[in-house]
């Protein structure tokens, strides 16, 4: 079987799990009340809301460019349009990390530094998710006590400082490099350069307070955004929930069993909302939103990448 049928054969796999979740969950809610709340939702607040989704790119850009600052220099500017590239293809890639490649290609190739671009974006997504869910352990003494969510939360918040911990003190390049050394090819080579520059950022501490303190506001936002959109629509959970809850489905929708996270992101959810006493509906309404938000912004994206790529064909 070569590889593009795998491929393939992959992203009809996740493609019908996705058709499948979103079908178990249609079953689930109370279609009548969903379509009542949908009438209700006073669409003129999207277009807000969406340009306050969208200002978030701005401070992940911000967020990038501290990460990145070791490896080479690029303009601010720059770094968010490529941010924006990144959205256009997480959302119309069948992966959810197509954008995070694209991105990395692009400033790789603006600094001539391809693992040092890489060990950036990798950086500063391992930064946002350990801030994601510091943000949840923050939120776990003020919200509802449930049993599912306050052990979820504090065992990813063990395991997650936990590895990060070791990986920045644990002194682990020969080890990598004779464990790599096997992948033929010189995969192995390039994969332990990588593992080293990304294990550089410990010798900053200064970059990665400042990328840590910006992951925290970045997500931060990004849960205000929900909470706007779920009060739009009519949901009334405590402000603490959402801030409990909603890293715990970002670090759900990490699975990559469905297409770009679709049905396992509205599942989640819908449980979270109903475990807290909202409708599941309300809450498959806001993950619908949020997706929304996130395709305007792929949108933004496909332009600049059209632009960008056009100017690139006309370079001599």
């Amino acid at each position: 079987m070569s590889e593009k049928t795998k491929k393939a054969l992959l992203t009809l796999v996740k493609g019908s799990v996705s058709a499948g979740l979103i079908y178990f969950l249609l079953t689930r809610i109370d279609l009548s009340e969903f379509i009542i709340n949908l009438r209700q939702f006073p669409f003129w607040m999207f277009i807000p809301i969406t340009i306050a989704f969208c200002a978030t790119v701005f401070v992940a850009g911000w967020r990038w460019k501290i990460f990145i600052a070791p490896f080479g220099k690029i303009s601010y500017l720059k770094l968010v349009r490529m941010y924006f590239v990144g959205y256009f293809f997480n959302n119309f890639l069948p992966s959810g990390v197509g954008g995070d490649v694209v991105r990395g290609y692009m400033a790789g190739k603006e600094i001539d530094n391809m693992a040092g671009a890489y060990s950036s974006v990798i950086a500063e997504r391992i930064a946002g998710m350990v801030a994601t869910i510091f943000i949840s352990i923050i939120a776990l003494p003020f919200a509802p006590f449930r049993k599912i969510t306050t052990i979820a939360t504090i065992v990813l918040n063990v395991v997650l400082w936990g590895g990060l911990s070791l990986f920045l003190l644990l002194r682990t390049e020969n080890a990598v490099e004779k464990i790599l050394s096997f992948i033929p090819w010189g995969f192995g080579e390039k994969a332990a350069k990588f593992i080293v520059m990304l294990r550089s950022y410990r010798h900053n501490t200064g970059l990665l307070v400042k990328g840590f303190v910006l992951s925290v506001i970045y997500q931060a936002l990004i849960i205000s955004i929900l909470v706007i959109t779920s009060i739009v629509a009519g949901a009334k959970l405590p402000l603490s929930v959402y801030y409990l809850t909603v890293p715990l489905v970002w670090v759900i929708s990490l699975l990559p069993i469905s297409l770009n996270a679709l049905g396992v992101r509205e599942s989640s959810f819908a449980y979270f909302f109903e475990l807290f006493g909202e409708s599941a509906g309300k809450g498959f309404l806001v993950s619908l939103s949020f997706f929304a938000f996130s395709i305007i912004a792929g949108i933004i994206g496909g332009i600049i990448f059209a632009l960008w790529n056009n100017a690139r064909k006309r370079k001599p």
